[in-house]
């Protein structure tokens, strides 16, 4: 009695253990993950700021003889819009257009750039509540 056993493939228990060494290395690796996608989110709402920043400056240094009274950036929950039109500068459309945030973290404030000595005031330092927090405030130093 010669039986041959055709052992072909990985056992329950195996599989078990694989998937639970899986299990594990996903749950340590997800929250750095997370973070990493809300700093990138963080940082390309910076940018966009710093866009705004650059917007507002060439359209005073191109209009400054018509531009009135301060300039004011607005920054909102949904996203940020500036008090003039800034579409001959670069960004298109109006002054309600906004632009949408990525981190959903950001709280509003107000940006107001002063047009005779062309430098940048805020209200508040605006800070984003989601880890790692960075700050919307340096877009406009």
């Amino acid at each position: 009695m010669n039986k041959k056993f055709n052992n072909k493939g990985f056992s329950l228990v195996e599989l078990i253990i694989v998937i639970a060494i899986m299990a594990i290395l996903v749950g340590v690796l997800a929250p750095q993950f997370i973070k990493y996608i809300e700093s990138s989110r963080q940082s390309t709402d910076i940018s966009a700021a710093s866009e705004y920043k650059s917007a507002v400056e060439a359209y005073v240094a191109d209009h400054g003889e018509t531009v009135a009274s301060d300039v004011t950036v607005t920054i909102t929950n949904a996203g940020i819009y500036a008090s003039v039109d800034l579409s001959d500068v670069g960004l298109a459309g109006n002054a309600s257009t906004l632009t949408k945030w990525k981190s959903s973290g950001w709280s509003g404030s107000t940006v107001t750039y002063n047009v005779t000595s062309f430098k940048w005031q805020n209200t508040s330092p605006i800070e984003n509540s989601k880890a790692p927090k960075k700050k919307l405030a340096d877009a406009f130093q």
